[in-house]
């Protein structure tokens, strides 16, 4: 009978202790270290297939961030590439660039001919405590997969109340580029020492306000800056003029 009521009593203990938890209130918000480099490594693989012409590419990207000045609770950023390496299958036909030997094929010369801008200059942007990003700046001669787009979700929006485990905001961001429109509904689902996890599930939209896709994944945020330190995402898009699925990760 002791026994029982002792593992009675841990098991009601264990039960306060995880309610006590999962009501812990959390203020999230972007507090970067001066002048501290952040290494990332960015996979990102896009599956396009329009009017019956398919084409897969993988992405390897290295980068690194820093934050360079602060006014006024906004962050200013610098974001140097450090590699990239790009492997392409269009039409049965593979393509490769490495920045590392970009003389390697005549694909590789053309690649390097507009990527190499990335490696040779700095991407700079903003972003305020809430993690919305602004004045993204990419050096000139950009073209896609690379434009203002992929920069828009370097950080994660952030809520403005304070959060416990289980809570939820929203945010929305537009692409300029692509008129597409994402309506993303974040959720705080676990608080450690490693960090904070946040499930993402989006809806894409087109110009036209009809969806065309959706998103969905995880960002696990960095504990004292909650700068995004870990991503993993998922994309399907499917438009008349073309059906996209991308999966991207990166830490």
């Amino acid at each position: 009978m002791k026994k029982l009521r002792i593992a009675s009593l841990m098991a009601v203990f264990a039960f306060l202790v995880i309610s006590a938890s999962a009501q812990k209130k959390y203020t999230l918000r972007v507090n970067p270290d001066s002048g501290k480099k952040i290494s990332q490594n960015l996979v990102m693989t896009m599956d396009i297939d329009a009017a019956g012409q398919k084409m897969v590419t993988d992405l390897n990207m290295g980068f690194d961030i820093t934050n360079t000045t602060k006014k006024d609770n906004i962050f200013a950023f610098d974001l140097k590439y450090t590699g990239i390496n790009m492997k392409m299958n269009m039409a049965g036909m593979d393509m490769s660039y490495d920045s590392k030997n970009p003389e390697a094929n005549e694909f590789s010369k053309q690649m390097h001919a507009t990527l190499g801008k990335l490696l040779e200059n700095s991407i700079s942007f903003n972003v305020d405590q809430l993690g919305k990003s602004s004045d993204i700046k990419l050096p000139e001669g950009i073209n896609m997969p690379f434009d203002k787009s992929m920069f828009e979700n370097i950080s994660t929006v952030l809520p403005e109340q304070p959060v416990k485990i289980g809570d939820s905001w929203t945010s929305k961001t537009e692409s300029d580029e692509s008129g597409i429109s994402v309506e993303s509904t974040m959720t705080l689902i676990e608080a450690n020492e490693l960090g904070y996890k946040v499930n993402v599930e989006g809806k894409m939209f087109g110009p036209d306000a009809n969806q065309v896709g959706n998103v969905q994944g995880f960002y696990v945020l960095d504990k004292k800056t909650c700068l995004t330190k870990i991503t993993e995402m998922t994309s399907a898009v499917d438009m008349p003029e073309a059906k996209i699925k991308t999966t991207l990760k990166s830490q």
